[in-house]
């Protein structure tokens, strides 16, 4: 049986906040020159961390291999992925002299590769095409954006899995003392071996897509009968190997109803995830062209669901409900080279995977020019950019 949350609540989750800010308050002080500065950084990052608490619900935490994870998309504290993260926020409050400003997550699609045929995919269009990624191409962006300062990668495709042997070298090649590695995947063959050897690799966490609490449901939307039990297995292997495990659910308009969202968490629950991580759906890859982009109403929903989970007692053992989309509406989009990018299956950079204008080749120029060209290229084509 697979063991309970581990999810901190209450004083708990305090315990946490306070331990968290003291150390900001110390890398602050090693950062700057003098203690006006520090404390000045400090408040003003300060600011940012109570607006998302606020407007996120953030009220709890994930307990994993002793490490606290607040979010599905930023690293663990205590770690050294953590730590560069806040260096990376504080230096955009006060510069730091000798700092460069790194991301906090890049998302790199690896392989075109996939079994299923999901039908929200966003690769759509490069699905089981030949591979134009090797190894050392996919190694040497990850170390573009490692010399930048990235906190975390979340490496991607098509289905991740497939490239299993690959996946395994690039992890073990890479530095993952100072960057958190996740990757997103539909479970696909994640046996409990595979889970043992992507922990020992370096890997943090698996983010499982998971789109229905149905199981015929799921299975008709990934176009592969039994997919929705691989997927249940390998949140399973995912946990007992030592792994963050998150849900990932895009939520159909027909979804959209309290009653099938809280039997949604009550199945992460019974599974044993530490996340559900909600990505609204949007008209690109296998939607393009389609009305499947969420109305007001439904978005209020969401954001109603994340409260109540958040809020309410009653689900205190429930996984912790990650939902950038609102955050986003409310004080705009991060991607484009702010805080995320997204690289796809030729190595193209995207502002995110939704905003599909490729800025040039992360292969064969240098970041601060593709940063450059996703600014002129607008950024976000939904929110403002900050």
């Amino acid at each position: 049986m697979i063991p309970m949350n581990t999810i901190n609540n209450g004083w708990r989750h305090s315990l946490v906040k306070r331990a968290a800010w003291k150390r900001i308050k110390q890398l602050a002080a090693h950062a700057y020159a003098d203690r006006a500065t520090a404390r000045e950084a400090a408040t003003g990052f300060r600011k940012v961390l109570d607006e998302a608490h606020t407007l996120r619900h953030l009220t709890r935490s994930a307990n994993v291999s002793k490490r606290n994870f607040q979010l599905v998309t930023s690293p663990g504290f205590p770690s050294p992925a953590w730590d560069l993260w806040i260096r990376n926020e504080l230096h955009r409050v006060r510069p730091i002299a000798g700092h460069t400003e790194g991301l906090l997550l890049a998302i790199m699609a690896m392989t075109k590769k996939c079994p299923l045929r999901c039908a929200h995919c966003f690769e759509w269009d490069a699905l089981n095409k030949k591979e134009a990624l090797g190894v050392e191409d996919v190694l040497g962006m990850i170390r573009k954006f490692q010399e930048r300062g990235v906190a975390q990668i979340e490496l991607s495709g098509g289905e991740p899995l497939n490239r299993f042997n690959d996946l395994i070298t690039i992890l073990r090649e890479s530095d993952h003392r100072a960057t958190d590695f996740w990757i997103l995947t539909s479970g696909y063959r994640l046996t409990p071996e595979r889970a043992g050897e992507l922990k020992a690799a370096g890997l943090t966490g698996t983010s499982i897509s998971v789109d229905h609490w149905s199981t015929a449901e799921h299975d008709r939307f990934r176009g592969v009968e039994g997919s929705h039990e691989y997927a249940r297995q390998a949140v399973k292997n995912a946990r007992e190997a030592g792994l963050v495990t998150a849900l990932s659910l895009v939520p159909l308009r027909s979804f959209c109803r309290m009653e099938d969202l809280l039997r949604y968490a009550d199945m992460a629950r019974d599974w044993g995830a530490h996340f559900i991580r909600l990505v609204e759906p949007r008209a690109v890859g296998h939607f393009a062209d389609k009305e499947v982009e969420l109305g007001a109403g439904e978005q209020a929903l969401l954001d109603e669901f994340v409260r109540v989970m958040h809020t309410d007692r009653r689900y205190r053992k429930h996984p912790v409900v990650d939902h950038y989309a609102s955050y986003q509406r409310n004080v705009g989009c991060s991607g484009s080279g702010k805080r995320f990018v997204y690289v796809d299956t030729d190595g193209q950079i995207h502002a995110c995977p939704f905003c599909q204008k490729p800025c040039r080749n992360v292969l064969h120029q240098p970041l601060e020019s593709l940063y450059a060209n996703m600014e002129e290229a607008g950024g976000c084509h939904v929110h403002e950019t900050v």
